[in-house]
């Protein structure tokens, strides 16, 4: 008889998992999806000929054979583009990832003396020792100064979580911030120092119509090799019997169903899955599922009667007197992404679900964000032909200082049951890159289809993929 494999999630994770046992005959695999459409966060919305993904995606990755596999799928319809991104911020661009001879460049004298006093004075404070990187707010002065934390890293990262950087764990910051150097720049501008500095990726891959393409396309190949998509089911049960989940049951259409299962793929976000076990102990664990957070993420869709708006992927803002935090012209990922002579614009406005940001009508939205476009110099309210507004719901898992400890326990419960794992960013509660959750998903799967199962350590492992404290941008295979 075939292995049943249920995958709970249609995103990334979930899908790539679902590929990669859908080329075994020996599995039965069915993947359940709360939402209409595959891709979870990586959907594609189109409307009248414009396209917008749900955030600013983009394929990178440092795995040759995930590469090769996505670019068979894909074949022409996957394009090659260039990362060109900037900080708006007091009437200036800056380069991102932040450039120290562009810093310079556009602060003011003072200014610049001061972010390097507090950069020397940090220096020599870890010289002698210095402080622990605990918060994030810890980690950017330990290694940037007290300056440039304050006019750059400290308002934005405050905007995009909802909290101060101070109850933001370290972890967040090792992973997504380029080590920036002023004494190495200092050097570099006085040619006494040669070489390229560390920076980010630029090159990446791109679907012609959208990142949700890639997935969409990924869910044929599964349905043409025999495995099924759920859409619009919600997981609303795990079923168990001693240390095995023998069933899933989810909801369809106000409709209660259950499918059998010989083995679970989870990627739903973990504060559900420990709740849909439903029993005592999972009960139980309610300080630790209530302690892990999710911030949401509200996009205005902004249509424009405009060839282009500017050269940039992305407009980082920084100032907490704008609501979003970032503007993205999707047409700079691809021209398919706008009709022709036209271009559109993305912002990401990240809030808490059901917050007052969250509920508002979309004019009033869409009025306040054309009045912070404007006094950022981007210019369309005469343009504008269209709006409308997207959401998701578990965006970003918040770091805050003990998240660690409540998500270990978490996951030592789901992975005491042994016949399920959970991966993916949201099944981790970790932030990470859609080719790290692809390739979690692969992984999970080829573990199965190797020993039909995994030890608790394994799944383990499989969850804490790609955790090293370090810039996981600098090296992908387009670079």
């Amino acid at each position: 008889m075939k292995k049943r494999i249920v995958v709970l999630g249609g995103g990334p994770c979930g899908l790539s998992a679902a590929w990669e046992l859908c080329k075994q005959s020996e599995f039965d695999v069915t993947v359940i999806e709360k939402d209409s459409k595959p891709g979870g966060l990586c959907v594609t919305n189109e409307r009248n000929g414009y396209r917008f993904d749900l955030g600013g995606h983009r394929f990178i990755s440092k795995n040759q054979e995930l590469v090769d596999d996505v670019c068979a799928m894909m074949g022409d319809q996957l394009l090659t583009s260039v990362r060109k991104s900037v900080i708006l911020m007091g009437g200036k661009q800056y380069e991102y990832p932040l450039s120290a001879k562009n810093i310079l460049s556009n602060m003011s004298l003072s200014t610049n003396f001061m972010a390097f006093a507090h950069y020397m004075i940090k220096l020599c404070s870890n010289k002698l020792g210095g402080s622990p990187d605990d918060s994030f707010e810890d980690w950017v002065v330990n290694r940037f100064g007290k300056t440039l934390y304050d006019i750059f890293f400290g308002p934005y990262t405050e905007k995009l979580w909802g909290v101060t950087p101070k109850e933001i764990s370290s972890d967040w910051a090792s992973q997504r911030i380029s080590l920036l150097n002023l004494s190495d720049v200092v050097f570099r501008l006085l040619g006494l120092k040669g070489g390229t500095p560390r920076t980010y990726a630029q090159k990446y891959f791109y679907p012609k119509k959208g990142i949700g393409q890639m997935f969409d396309m990924m869910s044929d190949v599964i349905l043409s090799n025999n495995g099924s998509v759920l859409y619009n089911a919600a997981v609303k049960r795990i079923n168990t019997e001693g240390k095995d989940v023998k069933s899933v049951s989810f909801d369809v259409d106000g409709k209660l169903e259950t499918i059998d299962c010989d083995y679970v793929i989870s990627t739903i976000p973990l504060t559900d899955l420990i709740r849909s076990y439903n029993n005592d102990e999972s009960a139980a664990l309610k300080k630790h599922t209530d302690s892990l957070k999710f911030r949401g993420v509200r996009f205005m869709n902004i249509m424009v009667d405009r060839p282009d708006i500017s050269q940039n992927t992305w407009m980082y803002v920084s100032e907490k007197k704008y609501l979003m935090t970032r503007i993205q012209e999707p047409k700079r990922r691809s021209s398919f992404s706008a009709p022709e002579g036209k271009t559109s614009v993305m912002l990401e406005i990240p809030c808490d679900v059901d917050d007052n940001v969250w509920k508002a009508a979309d004019k009033d939205v869409f009025n306040q964000c054309v009045g912070a476009l404007d006094g950022l110099g981007v210019k369309i309210r005469d343009n504008v032909i269209d709006y409308f507004s997207t959401y998701v719901t578990h965006g970003y898992p918040v770091y805050s200082l003990d998240y660690d400890f409540h998500r270990k326990r978490l996951i030592d419960y789901a992975h005491g049951f042994n016949n399920i794992v959970t991966c993916g960013r949201q099944g981790t509660f970790r932030y990470i890159f859609m080719d790290i959750a692809m390739e979690m998903g692969i992984n999970s799967a080829r573990r199965l289809i190797n020993s039909q199962t995994m030890e608790k350590d394994e799944r383990d492992k499989i969850c804490d993929w790609r955790s090293e404290k370090q810039l996981v941008e600098v090296k992908s295979v387009t670079a």
